[in-house]
């Protein structure tokens, strides 16, 4: 058993001050605590989104400290709390949950993140930041066949890849924003500027792929639940590693094809 307070600190250490702060300029959702909960913590449950399924799972597993990629989402309409609100605000209070949230903070982290770790397990490096710096541009040292980096995402995501072949066969620099990045005229503009020919994402609208195939670029849709999987998983293994066998940490993962 662990002190909340100092679970908190240790995690916020991890993330790094200046990228949450950084977080609180540019995204509207939680990039830290959202609801204090009990002081003694057993144990951490990780997910990549908050919903009644995950919370029940928690509860059930002895967890009140739980840590999203996309935490409570407190936007209402006409400030009216919906049913599904309602229910998991329920179970956060009755089991006196600590929630902690970390939205743009686990996409553009530079070593834990979501893209920092799509390109590591890739095998390319990162080279800069990208779409606003929620994600990065990498290069591999060599030449990569893009029908064997599909195959490879595929593996990685264990997830259907919707494959766009637009550009070279052979590529050396990606672009690598996890979740719901469609790429809009901006987007493609800088793909454009930087080289990018290959661009590995979560979602797609209907005019992406004709867009990115006309652009001259390479385009794989890999899922948003599936691409975000890796930053709150390593952020469980950090937690792990400092706090030893004082805390249980488990990565709870609820299936969602999108």
């Amino acid at each position: 058993m662990i002190n909340r307070d100092n679970l908190i600190k240790d995690i916020n250490g991890v993330i790094g001050l200046d990228l949450l702060e950084k977080a609180l300029q540019k995204d509207e959702l939680a990039n830290g605590v959202q609801v204090l909960g009990g002081e003694n913590v057993k144990k951490v449950t990780l997910g990549v989104s908050l919903n009644e399924e995950f919370l029940k799972l928690a509860v059930k597993s002895g967890s009140n400290f739980c840590i999203f990629h996309h935490g409570y989402d407190v936007r209402t309409y006409k400030s009216r709390l919906p049913l599904t609100s309602q229910k998991r605000l329920k179970l956060i209070f009755k089991n006196e949950i600590t929630v902690m949230g970390f939205h743009y903070a686990l996409d553009a982290h530079p070593t834990i993140g979501n893209n920092a770790m799509i390109i590591k397990k890739l095998g390319a490096k990162i080279k800069e930041p990208f779409w606003d710096e929620w994600g990065y541009t990498a290069t591999f040292e060599k030449l990569q066949d893009v029908h064997d980096l599909a195959h490879k995402c595929e593996e990685i995501f264990d997830h259907d890849i919707f494959v766009v072949d637009g550009g070279p066969h052979k590529v050396k620099t990606i672009g690598v924003v996890s979740g719901g990045a469609k790429p809009y005229a901006e987007h493609i503009a800088e793909m454009e500027a930087k080289g990018v020919e290959l661009f590995i994402t979560g979602e797609a609208n209907e005019s992406s792929p004709h867009k990115m195939q006309e652009s001259g670029i390479n385009y794989f849709v890999c899922g948003h639940y599936a691409t975000e999987k890796f930053g709150v998983q390593e952020l469980g293994k950090k937690i792990k590693s400092h706090f030893k066998n004082n805390v249980g940490v488990e990565f709870i993962d609820i299936e969602n094809p999108i």
